[in-house]
């Protein structure tokens, strides 16, 4: 199913600009219609998900951008692929802590 960019914001809970930083900064993907509109496949809301719960965590871009590197972009990530990003982040959260 292919949304709009005001779709997946409103769904997201996201300002629509806030997509096109994340689409510029290479954490989600979209692609255009023939009117040249932008369109998103659904597996972007767990990816704006996975982002909004980094930066809640303090984790900056770079580090969710990298941590997102090991799930597909096109598809919902299976559960050894979340199981390799959550132990990413619990890495990366353990160096700031400890």
């Amino acid at each position: 199913m292919e949304l709009t960019v005001g779709q997946v914001a409103k769904r997201a809970e996201v300002a629509v600009s806030a997509l096109h930083f994340y689409e510029q900064k290479g954490m989600i993907s979209s692609w255009r219609n023939q009117g040249n509109q932008r369109r998103y496949d659904r597996s972007v809301l767990r990816r704006i998900a996975v982002i909004k719960t980094g930066q809640q965590l303090g984790l900056s871009l770079e580090e969710i951008k990298q941590a997102l590197s090991v799930l597909p972009i096109d598809r919902a990530p299976s559960q050894e692929e979340w199981e390799s990003m959550g132990q990413n982040w619990k890495q990366i959260l353990d160096e700031k802590i400890g």
